[in-house]
């Protein structure tokens, strides 16, 4: 190897090895969070199933037809994430439910990449571990890891590399990392308007052409959205509506048994941001993700879109800051905002220190202390805000999820369904059930022709309440003129097989 290639690779190892470093430490962290729920036989929701399902499809070639929402339900007319079918090759090669949970964990990890490198070049090695760890470990990061797999875990890393090339003034890198956001999730788009708007912005000095690209590519982000809710969502919904709509059109998550929702009036400004007191203090851990100077970055107004829905809705789970996968998007914006301000603050510095973004792996010496001052304040901010919630988030928690002692049931209730056929279950062996078979969840199943030939139950699911229950009494009575034999039974999981 010649001279000049040896030290392009030395630049490159000295560029990268520590946010690679980082970004390891924390997919190896949130792998073993994953793998301890698996083992815990944790259960938050009935989502991992609709997810596993719908991906195993794909894997098959063939349309995300998840039989849990309902007989023939088509995932497409849920949520709009057609992007989920790149992942079927690998549920192909790895077919388990938990095979999403890593992917998730490891498209997060990817996401630090990015943020890290830059944190590095605007702040030293020191900025790299204190935003890097901070970002990695974001309340909204956690979040999504706690309630398993959704489908926004690959914008996560899209909007990361899209936000650092923002910062770096690097415009085709940013709308080509951007663009792909419109087939992750349906709101997405909107999310691509704004960004299209903040290029706008921050270009306005370059000239008329470049603002004019910029606005087209913020059309290109409102379109993609009319025609997904309006036209796409519809068409492949059982109801024929966009099942998730503000305006009362809903039928409860889009399913085919689920009641309309009764028309109500949007409230105003002040109440969507302040009632319930929740939405306050998700505002503030946002703020701080951000250093609270990122607020003022023209990519921190992307965040808007996503809590536009949330606040405006009528579902209380959306308004909160420490579970569930609703702000996984918010933390790579908040924390590129945070950098793109940091950036604006060093660049004078930058520029007379001449420093080569792509080859330096420490940030210049300062002649203006009192800027360098202010981006170290700055960037410690969420790292103490992670600090004094880490308590509330769900890592804290790792050391208690210790293997359930019923495991060995459970697997025996696995082994007592043969693959092939449909089988009918509450939520705890759900995902477990999916890989070969045709799962339905308790519950969507009435309108089916044919009942399942299999019933499993755990009766102490949180899904049953204090109600007494078992697998041959639940599809016998679910499902009239039709009997089912138990055929396993230990310690609280119920097997049942239809025999007419």
């Amino acid at each position: 190897m010649k001279g000049p290639d040896r030290l392009a690779v030395r630049r490159l190892v000295a560029t990268w090895w520590l946010p690679t470093v980082i970004a390891c430490a924390v997919g190896a962290l949130y792998v073993c969070y994953s793998v301890a729920q698996w083992r815990a036989l944790v259960a938050p929701s009935w989502d991992l199933g609709i997810f596993a399902e719908a991906v195993q499809a794909y894997s098959r070639f063939e349309a995300p037809i998840v039989p849990i929402k309902g007989p023939g339900y088509n995932l497409l007319g849920d949520h709009f994430h057609p992007i989920l079918a790149l992942l079927g090759p690998i549920f192909r090669l790895f077919p388990s439910a938990l095979t999403l949970l890593v992917v998730q964990d490891l498209l997060i990890a990817a996401s630090v990449l990015p943020i890290a490198r830059l944190a590095q070049r605007l702040l030293g090695r020191g900025g790299v571990l204190l935003v890097g760890l901070a970002y990695g470990l974001g309340w909204g990061l956690q979040g999504a890891v706690g309630a398993q797999f959704h489908e926004v875990c690959v914008a996560v890393p899209l909007l990361a590399f899209g936000g650092v090339a923002f910062v770096e003034r690097r415009w085709g890198a940013c709308m080509a990392w951007l663009a792909p956001l419109v087939l992750v999730k349906e709101d997405l788009g909107l999310t691509v308007f704004v960004a299209g708007l903040a290029l706008a912005w921050r270009r306005r000095g370059e000239g008329r052409s470049a603002v004019l690209r910029s606005i087209a590519y913020a059309l290109f982000g409102i379109v993609a959205f009319v025609l997904t809710v309006k036209v796409l969502l519809p068409a492949m919904n059982p109801a024929g509506t966009w099942a998730y709509s503000l305006d009362g059109a809903a039928t409860g998550a889009g399913t085919p048994t689920g009641g309309t929702t009764a028309a109500r009036e949007i409230p105003s400004l002040w109440d969507i941001l302040t009632t319930p007191s929740v939405k306050l203090v998700t505002l503030i851990v946002l703020a701080a993700g951000a250093g609270f100077v990122g607020t003022a970055s023209p990519w921190f107004a992307l965040v808007a879109p996503t809590l536009a829905w949330r606040f405006a809705g009528s579902v209380e789970a959306y308004y909160g800051w420490n579970s569930w996968h609703y702000n996984a998007v918010l933390v790579p914006i908040a924390a590129c905002s945070l950098l793109d301000v940091i950036d604006q603050w060093l660049a004078p510095v930058s520029a007379d220190a001449g420093t080569d973004a792509d080859a330096e792996d420490e940030a210049p010496a300062s002649s203006n202390l009192g800027w360098r001052v202010a981006a170290w304040a700055a960037a410690c901010v969420p790292a103490v805000s992670l600090a004094f919630t880490a308590s509330s988030l769900p890592l804290w928690h790792l050391p208690d999820l210790k293997e359930d002692p019923r495991m060995a049931a459970a697997l025996g209730a696995l082994d007592a369904v043969p693959e092939g056929v449909s089988v009918e279950t509450d939520t705890t062996l759900l995902a477990r059930l999916v890989p070969g078979r045709e799962v339905y969840w308790v519950g969507t199943t009435g309108t089916m022709d044919t009942p399942p030939e299999y019933v499993v139950i755990d009766a102490r699911s949180y899904a049953w309440g204090d109600q007494q229950v078992d697998a041959e009494s639940w599809g016998s009575a679910a499902h009239p003129g039709h009997t089912y034999e138990t055929v396993y039974a230990k310690q609280g999981f119920r097997v049942a097989r239809r025999t007419s």
